[in-house]
């Protein structure tokens, strides 16, 4: 990109640099833009301008309170060219692939959360107009409007929205880090006004008759989805901290959690992604140290990780199949099949976290262990994960017993 000053290029210069391969004629049109602009901005301050009666500054009066100076005049101009069409007056569809870019580059975000940021900019934010408004010019107004238009219908969770917010208070703290604004109107806009569209928990992990059910069916199927599954119910591991498991992480009657199996996806310059492919990662979600732990090995687990042994013996990992580690995708495929197959109701292996977690908890396990064990920084996301996974008439019973 040329940087000289374009009130210090004619045209005859850049016809000898094009020439002699200097520059390029994307270059080139840039320039012209800028030497335009430049000129509009010339033209409609022409009056404005003033100069001191020493020559030495030159100043114009933008409004009553705001006033900008130089020593010359073309110095002048250049501010006038920054506060009108230099980088303070970028908007959200200026800094957003920008940001995008930066999070890749010089944060630890891993790249399947750069696409589902990539996602919500695309379904929620591309088309609205406030992403063309100079970012110093959006208020509180601006925004609280835009949320009480996603939000009046009761189309996003919570949950939802505040992962659309997420992605707006990012690229404002990276505008203000670049002091292109110096606030976030986000951040002030009071969203308790809003209505979220409702989250219906009552079904969305396994009852305990259903994971016994699995359980019971899983017994007659001998291979090591089946196995990885049944193991995955007798602990509280995310997806891909179970699939990282390697067998030196046992470790007596524990097993060591302290890495994962990632689905990576590689973001472009041009913020597309190519095809995923799987890693492995010395980290569990979060890089805290919460998410290293031990967790207890009951004797079901232990049999379990015998009958494994049987079928891959010389693995590194545990759960393998034809030399490669099994993959979330596959785990979550054969989970569905085994629930059609025995008539419940198919769910992820994530809720199978969620089960045995509230499982755990409903047998009166304190909420802090709880915590240490699903690697968690704070008992709020633990409770975020309990659910009722008794039936409802056990329920009945225990406060008949207790208030009757």
């Amino acid at each position: 990109m040329i940087s000289a000053g374009p009130n210090k290029i004619n045209f005859e210069s850049l016809q000898s640099a094009l020439f002699h391969d200097r520059i390029s004629l994307s270059d080139v049109s840039e320039l012209l833009l800028i030497m335009k602009n430049k000129n509009d901005i010339k033209t409609k301050y022409l009056d404005k301008i003033k100069a001191r009666k020493d020559g030495r500054q030159f100043y114009v009066y933008i409004d009553r309170a705001t006033q900008i100076t130089a020593t010359t005049y073309d110095s002048l101009i250049d501010k006038l060219y920054e506060m009108e069409y230099g980088r303070l007056r970028s908007t959200m569809a200026d800094l957003y692939p920008e940001w995008l870019l930066w999070k890749r580059d010089y944060t630890s975000l891993s790249n399947k959360s750069l696409k589902e940021y990539t996602y919500d900019w695309k379904r929620f934010m591309e088309n609205e107009e406030i992403v063309n408004i100079s970012l110093a010019d959006l208020k509180v107004k601006n925004f609280t409007n835009l949320f009480r238009k996603w939000t009046k219908d009761q189309k996003l969770t919570r949950k939802h929205f505040n992962n659309i917010k997420s992605l707006l208070n990012g690229i404002y703290n990276y505008a203000i880090e670049n002091e292109i604004v110096e606030r976030n109107p986000v951040k002030e806009v009071d969203c308790r006004q809003f209505t979220f569209k409702p989250v219906n928990n009552s079904d969305d992990v396994f009852s305990i008759k259903e994971r016994q059910m699995l359980l019971d069916h899983l017994k007659d199927i001998d291979d090591i989805y089946s196995l990885a599954i049944q193991f995955d119910f007798h602990v509280v591991m995310r997806i891909g901290e179970l699939l990282s498991l390697q067998w030196t992480d046992i470790e007596g009657d524990y097993i060591h959690v302290q890495s994962q199996r990632l689905t990576n996806y590689t973001m472009n310059d041009d913020l597309s992604f190519e095809p995923k492919e799987y890693i492995n990662v010395n980290h569990v979600k979060g890089r805290t140290n919460d998410g290293f732990r031990y967790q207890p090995l009951t004797q079901k687990a232990k049999l379990i990780l015998e009958e494994v042994r049987k079928i891959n013996p010389e693995g590194k990992y545990i759960f393998m199949i034809e030399g490669h580690q099994l993959s979330g995708e596959k785990f979550n495929e054969r989970l569905c099949k085994y629930c059609c197959e025995i008539g419940i109701q198919s769910r992820s292996s994530h809720k199978i976290r969620f089960t045995v977690a509230s499982m755990l908890y409903a047998s009166g396990m304190p909420l802090t262990s709880l915590q240490r064990l699903l690697g968690h920084t704070t008992v709020a996301m633990t409770m975020h994960y309990l659910r009722q996974v008794k039936p409802i008439e056990e329920t009945s019973q225990i406060m008949s017993s207790a208030l009757d």
